[in-house]
């Protein structure tokens, strides 16, 4: 085990046990509209499924396909994971999956982990190496338009408790369709779907930004902790509150059209079934 490695797995043990991440993300727009995505193509599925970074497991409790698997980095997190169905879960690093045996599982689900690691290749290769021939998996991952971020303030990781390991700031980057696809080709898969995901957010959520703008700024100079999450959390609320206004009037058709791209990336990939593997 490297010192490298060893400085990732404790900041995400401190992270799995100070910040409930599936209540804070998945109350927002952008995390309601990615649960979605993940939960329909999830009933879709059949088979073995296994989850590289489950985090608590919210989206293999929603898996009735088959049996359900799930490993992620963070020991302390998996203590805190939901078990109201029967699930196996395991502490492992996902850009090394030879924990289990190659040809394992039908479907492979991960879900924001990718910009997390330091080597996002090996992920996709520990991928390909646990899924069966003719399995598929979903990768969604942030989306960026200009430069790609990499080190990026700890925030309300540091407000929750988290302690850094690389200072003021840990890694977290971002990644384009093309480039998620060049890897995955890159690795051996087919590409069977690729694109963004969450373009509801670049309307719903500009005039609670400008808001949240303004208010950031009169924070300047107020510098209480406790408004500024105030502020978060009514960005929050009337980014939701304008995208079910606009839903309800019918509208999210006609404003999707002047929206290029979300600001999340995704791919569903295969894993080919060689000549002899189809004879047998």
């Amino acid at each position: 085990m490297t010192d490298e490695y060893r400085r990732l797995k404790s900041f995400y043990d401190s992270v799995g046990e100070n910040y409930a991440e599936e209540e804070a993300v998945y109350l927002t727009l952008r995390g309601k509209l990615r649960k979605q995505f993940v939960l329909e193509w999830l009933s879709r599925q059949r088979g073995r499924l296994l989850e590289v970074g489950t985090n608590r497991g919210m989206y293999i409790q929603h898996y009735d396909g088959g049996e359900r698997y799930g490993i992620d980095l963070s020991q302390t997190v998996l203590k805190h994971a939901h078990r109201t169905k029967p699930v196996t879960l395991l502490v492992a690093d996902a850009e090394r999956l030879h924990c289990f045996k190659e040809n394992t599982f039908a479907r492979v689900l991960c879900s924001e982990v990718i910009e997390h690691c330091f080597q996002p290749v090996n992920v996709l290769q520990s991928i390909f190496h646990v899924l069966l021939p003719g399995g598929t998996a979903l990768i969604t991952t942030p989306n960026y338009k200009h430069k790609r971020p990499t080190w990026i303030p700890l925030g309300s990781l540091k407000e929750n408790g988290v302690e850094g390991k690389w200072g003021e700031s840990y890694y977290h980057t971002a990644f384009r369709p093309e480039e998620l696809e060049a890897m995955a080709v890159q690795v051996g898969f087919h590409t069977v779907e690729t694109g963004t995901l969450e373009k509801q957010v670049k309307y719903a959520a500009k005039i609670p930004a400008v808001l949240l703008l303004l208010n950031r700024q009169i924070n300047r100079f107020v510098r209480c902790s406790q408004y500024a999450e105030y502020i978060e959390r009514c960005f929050q609320k009337q980014s939701l509150f304008f995208d079910a206004l606009i839903r309800k009037m019918g509208l999210e058709s006609f404003f999707l059209r002047f929206v290029r791209e979300g600001v999340r990336s995704f791919i569903i990939v295969k894993k080919p079934v060689s000549p002899n593997q189809r004879q047998n």
